[in-house]
């Protein structure tokens, strides 16, 4: 490897065994110290400077990839199943740790970027769908645009998959090479299955893009992307509408954005207050929230503490409440 220099050597650790999977954005939420531990561990093998905090950001992301090319695991920033098993397997006794040589420069919060991937020369280019990128991070319900070299003749279709060759669904079907412009511009994790005949979004994970004929499916000679990790929902709040409202258990204020979860609140002047909002309406993809404030607020300017139900930071924004008419 050029730019990773690292060595094995024989190391009694503590015991990482991580049951579920991890992925950027996730936090540990007060449940285990999965995250937490995961960053101990790669900092004791000297894959990242900053200090563990339990939130996989992008010192961990990154950190994360360097340990997978090390131990020649697709370099995805993914803790999946494949990571996590050799994760075990290295830190629960006498084997061979992978671990950055003390010459080299292990990354950092301050370098990172999760949209530029660790270069590392020997891993493999997979050339054909351009964009999106190995490595790269996708957040659900964002957009990227699809981009590849070569247009394809006729009609085709992207189609989404997971490793091992499982497909996922498909982005788009029957797309016409004439009118594509060798490009697509896709929602991040909304596929079409067949087996549920509908639109459904794909679990967070490691997947990869493929182009193939809509008449004789997947082939050999198919574009393909590097393989990529798609994680949860951002959460943010675009608007507020109106920006001010009457504490009348009635008066609906609406929230836009992405990332709410069945379970998400709102709260006035604190976080988790006795001053609840009312949940009227959440949508099933998480982009709208609907609530009325009770009455026993005060009229005046007031701070929401609006909570996505999947244990990140709550959002504040301001909100007026008005008089009584």
């Amino acid at each position: 490897m050029d730019s990773l220099r690292v060595k094995f050597v024989s190391a009694q650790t503590t015991c990482l065994d991580i049951s579920d999977n991890l992925w950027y954005g996730k936090s540990d939420q007060g449940v285990d110290n999965s995250i937490i531990n995961l960053q101990t561990y790669l900092k004791s093998l000297g894959y990242m400077n900053a200090t563990p905090n339990g939130y996989f950001g992008p010192a961990t992301f990154a950190a994360v990839k360097l340990y997978q090319v090390a131990d020649d695991i697709p370099s995805t920033g993914y803790v999946g199943p494949m990571t996590r098993a050799s994760l075990k397997n290295r830190s629960c006794g006498m084997v061979s740790v992978p671990i950055i040589s003390s010459s080299s420069n292990p990354i950092s919060a301050q370098n990172t970027n999760t949209d530029q991937p660790v270069s590392v020369s020997s891993f493999p280019v997979v050339v054909g769908i351009t964009s999106p990128t190995t490595g790269q991070a996708l957040s659900i319900g964002s957009t990227i645009a699809i981009k590849w070299a070569n247009q394809p003749a006729g009609n085709f279709d992207i189609s989404l998959e997971q490793p091992g060759g499982a497909g996922a669904g498909f982005v788009v079907s029957n797309l016409s090479s004439i009118a594509s412009g060798n490009q697509y511009v896709w929602k991040v994790g909304t596929v079409f299955s067949s087996s549920a005949d509908s639109n459904i979004t794909v679990q967070p994970g490691t997947y990869r893009l493929r182009l193939q004929s809509s008449v004789h499916g997947a082939s050999a000679n198919d574009q393909v992307s590097g393989w990529f990790t798609i994680t949860a929902m951002q959460f943010k709040v675009s608007t507020v509408i109106p920006s001010s409202g009457y504490a009348d258990n009635a008066s609906s204020v609406v929230l836009s954005g992405t990332g709410f979860a069945s379970n998400a609140s709102v709260y006035f002047d604190s976080d988790y207050s006795n001053l609840r909002a009312n949940n009227q309406y959440i949508s099933p993809d998480g982009s709208v929230l609907v609530f009325t404030v009770p009455s026993s607020v005060s009229a005046g300017l007031h701070t929401l503490y609006i909570n996505d139900g999947k244990g990140s930071s709550p959002i504040t924004l301001p909100l007026t409440i008005n008089s009584p008419q």
